[in-house]
């Protein structure tokens, strides 16, 4: 089954009413299966959970989802492409690759922490998934991770960034921005900047 976007492209027509309500359904129903399979586990999570907590029948939700794995693959599909656009639009708008590198991680992290934990914890936390979301999840891990090697690659060519190994850096890197939803708990706005502003400084500091 093939799901509409969120949002219709830029310039194209606006949605009809319909179309705005189901796009927006199909949104509480992603957030919600997230949310579940964080707590229940995949093998433990039943089309009938999510139903119930939408406040839709099983059969409902068919018209939706054709199965549970199309259902977490738009999981998937939803939080990767809206995580890589704002990755992408952040790293072409930055000066320099230090900069951008700076921005990137700043942006994770408010990803993780503010903007969207629920549908992040499907690529941070473990799960059982099955082959087949397994491979999903590496393919928009990839392009995830192309983002930030084209900075990286980028910085060290231009003499800004030293990394001793790009490839082990940029993997301490992902390590620490995934273990910071771990033990970040939001307080003030001023705050939050200030500890995330911290955090991206440290793993920086693993580039200079």
């Amino acid at each position: 089954m093939i799901h509409p976007a969120t949002e219709p492209d830029a310039g194209g027509p606006p949605l009809s009413r319909v179309a705005r309500k189901r796009n927006q359904r199909i949104d509480a129903i992603l957030n919600v299966a997230a949310q579940v399979v964080a707590e229940h586990g995949y093998h433990n999570t039943s089309l009938e959970m999510i139903a119930d907590q939408v406040d839709l029948t099983k059969a409902s939700l068919y018209h939706y989802f054709d199965s549970k794995d199309d259902l977490f693959s738009a999981c998937f599909q939803a939080v990767a492409e809206k995580t890589i656009a704002r990755l992408a639009a952040v790293a072409d708008a930055a000066p320099t690759p230090l900069d951008a590198l700076r921005d990137l991680i700043l942006e994770q992290l408010e990803i993780f922490v503010h903007d969207d934990p629920d549908m992040a914890r499907l690529f941070l936390q473990h799960q059982d998934w099955p082959e087949s979301m397994r491979e999903k999840q590496r393919h928009w891990r990839r392009l995830h991770e192309d983002i930030f090697v084209a900075v990286v690659e980028d910085g060290v060519a231009s003499g800004q960034l030293h990394p001793r190994d790009p490839r082990v850096a940029l993997h301490c890197m992902h390590g620490s921005i995934n273990f910071v939803p771990i033990w970040f708990r939001p307080r003030s706005a001023a705050e939050d900047k200030k500890a995330l502003s911290l955090v991206s400084e440290s793993i920086l500091d693993i580039f200079r």
